[in-house]
């Protein structure tokens, strides 16, 4: 079997288009997110950043606020583009403090970027 058919590794870093879906109809939007996977590069730098900070700090003194604020930045480290992205009528640049501020504020979006880069299917080329 040639394994480099499951390469997942190479597409995560390169970053895959996810469509924005309704919250509640699921309907695609007009707006697209390429993202990192979880075997990206831009993912394992976030977390071995994060679980370094938690062993210098200890684990046992993190709240649910420190947790969720690290499952965002996680998001935004592998957020690597969008476009169709607005705001009160302005057109969103993608940063890293744009997308925190959209991940913060709507809790619908940062979920479907959460789920899509923890699916590996979704960086596997057909």
């Amino acid at each position: 079997m040639e394994l480099t058919q499951f390469d997942v590794v190479s597409p995560a870093n390169e970053g895959v288009w996810m469509n924005l879906e309704h919250p509640v109809t699921g309907e695609p939007l007009d707006v697209k997110i390429k993202l990192a996977g979880i075997d990206s590069d831009y993912y394992k730098k976030e977390l071995r950043r994060q679980q370094n900070k938690r062993f210098k700090k200890g684990f046992r003194k993190m709240n649910a606020e420190e947790l969720e604020s690290e499952t965002i930045e996680l998001l935004v480290a592998c957020t690597l583009d969008w476009e169709g992205v607005e705001l009160e009528g302005q057109a969103l640049e993608c940063n890293p403090e744009n997308v925190r501020k959209i991940y913060k504020r709507f809790p619908w979006i940062k979920e479907q970027v959460d789920n899509f880069i923890n699916d590996r299917a979704n960086f596997l080329k057909n």
